[in-house]
């Protein structure tokens, strides 16, 4: 296995425990309902750290970086986890 393959697969991994955390989660705190909480970014960040994004100006790569950065963090994780299923792909050549 290819480092790419193995970064895909712990993305992969981590994607489906913090999927699974989440949802043991939105079922201990079920009162009259569940409630889900998605983690993403913002939560884990410090807002200084995101100050750079509101200098970009108004366009498609500003909504972009904020898509990805209040995106759910289970989501993002599974993708980049196919980026790197890609990134071997086109890197192993047979």
């Amino acid at each position: 296995m290819s480092k790419y393959t193995v970064a895909g697969l712990v993305s992969w991994l981590f994607s489906a425990l913090l999927l699974g955390f989440q949802a043991i989660a939105a079922f201990m705190k079920m009162e009259d309902q569940m409630v889900w909480k998605s983690l993403t970014l913002l939560d884990f960040l410090d807002e200084g750290h995101l100050t750079w994004i509101d200098g970009i100006s108004r366009g498609t790569l500003h909504t972009v970086i904020h898509f990805i950065v209040t995106m759910p963090l289970y989501l993002l994780l599974f993708f980049i986890g196919i980026l790197f299923f890609i990134m071997n792909r086109l890197t192993t050549r047979r």
